[in-house]
């Protein structure tokens, strides 16, 4: 969270996010997913995430990798896809 904050001050043009939302509580998640979200608007942001509800929040484009391969490039729309998300997350689209 501080380096989220330190981005906002600074207005580093990448970031680069590792799994911001891991050990999380939900209200957390969801103010963390908020700043980053105003990053967005003035930064690039590499998000490397589980938490499907997060990406669709933040993201525009996915890369799904499976042990180090690129198995789906695209839209994060492509993950509205019930049958897609489960082939590539193991999860269902569900919002």
């Amino acid at each position: 969270m501080l380096a989220i904050a330190r981005v906002l001050l600074n207005r580093w043009p990448l970031l680069v996010v590792d799994e911001p939302s891991k050990g999380l509580a939900p209200k957390l998640v969801g103010e963390v997913t908020d700043a980053l979200a105003r990053v967005a608007t003035t930064s690039t942001i590499l998000l490397v995430e589980q938490n499907l509800a997060v990406v669709r929040r933040l993201a525009e484009r996915v890369v799904v990798l499976d042990h180090g391969r690129v198995v789906h490039e695209g839209s994060v729309g492509d993950l509205d896809d019930v049958d897609l998300a489960r082939q590539l997350l193991g999860v269902t689209a569900g919002r």
